[in-house]
């Protein structure tokens, strides 16, 4: 009688340790419907977690990170235990070190996904102390057994071990247990881990790899590598083999990179992105700062009409006012419009300027900075580069140009292009755009000539309600006579 008594007390406590108080379940039911950590959900789940850190004990917090309905209420428990300091989740971690769960972040067009076992150990490891609850001395011993034991697992977790690579301590010991992963594995992921070590004596290893040995020679750029990479200059079409190549800097390199150029420039000629390939080439050039190859990317504006403000700045500093003026003007004068590069995509470093920089996604800006850098070096070479933008800008762009180059005296002086692309210009609807930046003139004979060939051209207007509408205001707006 005495072992069933012992058996349903054990039962009793097990239930009474096993489940989630009412009020816990109803904090993290918004959860339940979650299939993802959705961007714009976020302020709902740092709700949840300021209820959970005041209402629910620690022993709830256990249960519902191991046996949460889904991924998203074990993710936010698991958050929760490390706000309050729990080092139970070292053993939350050995739970699930082999599991295959995932949490998914998404915003409106991206989505990234990562395993619990990886979440677990970059909220541990966090020095937010809105993240985390843990002494620096607690969380550097569970950084400590979780890395030991993602470098030792007996089978190795490759998954686990390639995504907390990044926090593996650099000694030896973990060099030889890496090596023979990449070896046994093949993984490019531990294979640019291996490369931080830069052994020598893992050239040829790395090399191995072929296509994807890149992201490791870009971290270990051994000159022994360039033999390769001149063997395989036709991978230059993808960034991580640019990225590799960018990080060398010598004569040797220079002739791949010359090589990469008249590859690309004819490979290009068949895809439609006008001057766009080789401008993101330019850049993933540019992106290694060594000024042995600005020659040869300054040459892409005589040729192709590319430029950036870091190599024209370095071409003034090398060659006379009269060469430079020269270099600017040769490139205006070719016909199309031009690409002019103000912060490097590729540039970590000025990853902010590229995001907020007012140049950045505006071209125009762009064209009229690098106008005002040439009127500053010769009103010839200005003059004559104003005229030939007028000729090529976009007809969407021509109002914008006229209104931050902020020099209609000298746009006046090319009247002639601005009637000549409203009287041939291929779509009826662009010449009206063309005519708000002739209003900002304020030329009454101008807009008077132009708009007496927007009537010629009345017809075409009919092609589509839209542009007919526009036509209609246009006249109205303006009282013009049909």
């Amino acid at each position: 009688m005495k072992r069933p008594i012992i058996l349903l007390l054990f039962l009793i406590f097990f239930s009474a340790h096993s489940q989630v108080s009412d009020k816990t379940a109803s904090i993290i039911k918004p959860l339940e419907k979650f299939d993802s950590f959705y961007a714009l959900d976020n302020e709902k789940v740092k709700d949840v977690e300021t209820r959970l850190y005041k209402d629910a004990s620690s022993d709830e917090l256990i249960i519902l990170a191991g046996k949460g309905k889904n991924e998203y209420i074990k993710a936010t428990a698991i958050k929760v235990l490390a706000q309050k300091g729990d080092q139970r989740l070292l053993d939350i971690f050995k739970d699930y070190f082999y599991s295959k769960e995932k949490i998914v972040y998404s915003t409106s067009c991206l989505s990234h996904e990562q395993l619990i076992s990886a979440y677990i150990f970059e909220t541990v490891s966090s020095e937010y102390k809105n993240e985390n609850g843990f002494s620096e001395k607690d969380r550097t011993y569970l950084e400590g057994e979780m890395v030991s034991l993602v470098l030792n697992a007996k089978p190795v977790n490759k998954e686990l071990l390639e995504t907390l690579s990044y926090a593996l301590p650099e000694n030896q010991d973990t060099y030889t247990k890496i090596r023979k992963q990449v070896i046994d594995t093949r993984s490019p992921e531990l294979l640019v881990t291996l490369a931080k070590y830069k052994n020598p004596n893992d050239i040829e290893l790395i090399k191995s790899f072929g296509a994807e040995a890149y992201p490791a020679i870009e971290e270990f750029p051994d000159p022994k590598f360039l033999p390769f990479m001149n063997e395989h200059f036709a991978d230059s079409s993808s960034f991580p083999f640019m990225f590799a190549l960018s990080g060398f800097c010598s004569e040797e390199a220079k002739k791949i990179v010359a090589k990469v150029i008249e590859y690309n420039k004819e490979h290009n000629k068949e895809r439609d992105c006008d001057n766009g390939c080789l401008s993101f080439l330019y850049q993933q050039i540019e992106r290694g700062k060594c000024t042995l190859n600005y020659p040869l990317l300054a040459d892409l504006w005589l040729t192709d009409k590319i430029i950036s403000f870091n190599v024209l700045d370095d071409y003034e500093k090398n060659h006379t006012q009269a060469e430079t003026e020269k270099f600017l003007l040769d490139g205006f004068l070719k016909p199309g419009e031009a690409e002019i590069i103000a912060v490097n995509a590729y540039d970590m470093d000025h990853v902010m300027d590229y995001v907020s920089g007012d140049m950045t996604f505006d071209a125009t800006l762009r064209l009229v900075t690098l106008l005002q850098k040439t009127k500053k070096i010769s009103q010839n070479a200005y003059e004559k580069a104003v005229r030939n933008s007028l000729q090529n800008i976009d007809d969407i762009d021509v109002d914008g140009f006229i209104s931050k180059l902020n020099d209609n005296a000298l746009v006046l002086q090319n009247k002639d292009v601005l009637l000549d692309r409203i009287k041939n210009n291929e779509s009826a609807y662009g010449i009206l755009i063309i005519m708000d930046g002739v209003k900002a003139l304020d030329d009454k004979k101008l807009l008077s000539d132009g708009a007496a060939i927007v009537v010629q051209r009345k017809e075409e207007f009919k092609k589509f309600p839209l542009w007919e509408k526009e036509y209609r205001n246009f006249i109205k707006e303006n009282h013009i006579k049909e």
